[in-house]
């Protein structure tokens, strides 16, 4: 007998919600930090020898920490849009499924044409 799978379209939705807003958070953290990088004044190292010595190894990395940072912000975000996606796409198909179940039903003598189940808000899918 196959498994049951069940699913709740108003949880997935409410699941986008803080990826959204951590997103936003990473995003501005790592521009933040992006900006205090390009900043004149940030560099703390100094102009000298060891100092461009460490700004050498330093800055290359933290850039590419910064520019993977902002990548896990977009993969958020997208994440986000793809379950506010999922979940209309999961309720879309309950509907359709109880319009289908309830025309059925009439057409076969099933009594008061009411939708059937369909799977309803944490039904199966």
């Amino acid at each position: 007998m196959p498994e049951k799978f069940i699913v709740n379209p108003d949880g997935v939705q409410r699941a986008s919600v803080p990826l959204v807003a951590l997103a936003e958070r990473l995003s501005n953290a790592f521009k933040a930090a992006g900006a205090r990088l390009a900043a004149d004044g940030s560099r703390a190292w100094g102009n000298d020898k060891p100092g461009q010595r460490f700004a050498s190894g330093y800055v290359p990395t933290a850039e590419d920490i910064i520019k993977a940072g902002g990548g896990v912000g977009e993969v958020l975000a997208t994440s986000a849009e793809n379950l506010r996606a999922m979940a209309k796409v999961l309720t879309d198909a309950n509907e359709a499924a109880k319009t289908t179940t309830g025309r059925l039903n009439g057409q076969f003598g099933g009594g008061q044409s009411r939708g059937g189940g369909g799977g309803g808000r944490g039904g199966r899918a």
